[in-house]
């Protein structure tokens, strides 16, 4: 099981950033990155947001390989896949299993498909999402071949093999800031590229910048690194929190909850209940997300299994026990 033990300060970061006025970007962004090496021994590049995040791995993905074969739920966040589809990738839309998790078989299956047969030195890309926080999922059905981007949207301390995997943070998460995102990646080329592209491509020089590359305004500023810094601080008191009332639910509710791995993150938990509308009605719930091939912008197809489970979702806040007393 992971261990996260980060230090405290007598100082709050936040108490420190508000009296030196460096809201924008700052050494608490270095240091929040170092923090998250000393877990996963990888480069972490933060960001201002998830969504930006993944339109930085993507751009690279353009950049090194061209245009790739992105397989990807449609049970997930719409950013990601628009990122992929906006920098000309194609979309494929894969069902998942009973865990809501990326389906593997029905990858391998429409990989095969003449209709969607891969042209000669075009990369596959996965882009599984560890739905309501697990962190980690069987891909051992993958070829080998393919390039594997995690929507770790929900887990902050991904387990599972990835060349590349991104996380949000958001006031109802166990990690929390008003917003921010980070990279992580074994890649030393793609970091390099990450850090120059969100502050926009520039390179530091004696003398003022140079533009080397594609860029955007996509860093983390210094108040939100703060911000996530402090929540750090209290991870894993919370997390066993979110645990207990996960237990706690658990007796509460009629209906199959999804599995959690002992790295899970607990963001929330999944009911798959045939009272769903009248639960998600009742606790004001979300079931994150619309289908995305259900909607207007993406192409429709057939996922069977998706539109089957995706009617009974029910995903329970975990961070108060206290919503469900009523």
């Amino acid at each position: 099981m992971l261990k996260h033990k980060f230090t405290t300060n007598s100082l709050s970061n936040i108490t420190q950033v508000i009296r030196s006025g460096n809201m924008g970007y700052g050494s608490l962004v270095k240091k929040l990155e170092e923090k998250f090496t000393l877990v996963n021994n990888q480069y972490n590049i933060a960001t201002n947001s998830a969504s930006a995040a993944a339109f930085m791995i993507f751009a690279y993905l353009k950049e090194k390989y061209g245009e790739c074969d992105v397989y990807v739920p449609s049970l997930t966040f719409t950013s990601p896949v628009w990122a992929a589809k906006h920098l000309g990738h194609r979309i494929i839309f894969v069902d998942v299993d009973n865990e809501l998790l990326f389906d593997f078989n029905d990858y391998l299956k429409k990989s095969k498909l003449p209709s969607w047969r891969i042209p000669t030195g075009r990369k596959k890309v996965i882009m599984p999402t560890l739905y309501g926080g697990v962190s980690n999922i069987d891909n051992g059905k993958l070829k080998g071949d393919e390039i594997i981007v995690i929507d770790s949207a929900h887990c902050p301390f991904p387990t599972i093999k990835y060349d590349f995997a991104f996380t949000s943070f958001h006031p109802t998460k166990p990690i929390c800031s008003p917003d921010g995102g980070m990279i992580f990646t074994p890649n030393k080329e793609a970091a390099d590229y990450f850090y120059l592209y969100r502050n926009f491509g520039r390179e530091n020089l004696d003398k003022g910048y140079d533009i080397t590359q594609n860029g955007f305004k996509f860093y983390m500023n210094n108040l939100s690194a703060s911000i996530v810094l402090e929540s750090l601080k209290e991870y894993d008191k919370n997390l066993e929190i979110r645990k207990k009332n996960f237990i706690l639910i658990k007796d509460k509710f009629e209906g199959r909850f999804l599995k959690h791995d002992e790295n899970s993150s607990y963001y929330f938990a999944t009911l798959i209940s045939d009272q769903a509308e009248y639960l998600n009605n009742k606790y004001k719930t979300s079931k994150h997300y619309p289908l995305l091939h259900k909607t207007s912008y993406y192409e429709n197809c057939n996922l069977s299994n998706t539109e089957d489970l995706y009617p009974k979702i029910v995903n329970l806040p975990l961070y108060d026990i206290n919503i469900y007393n009523s």
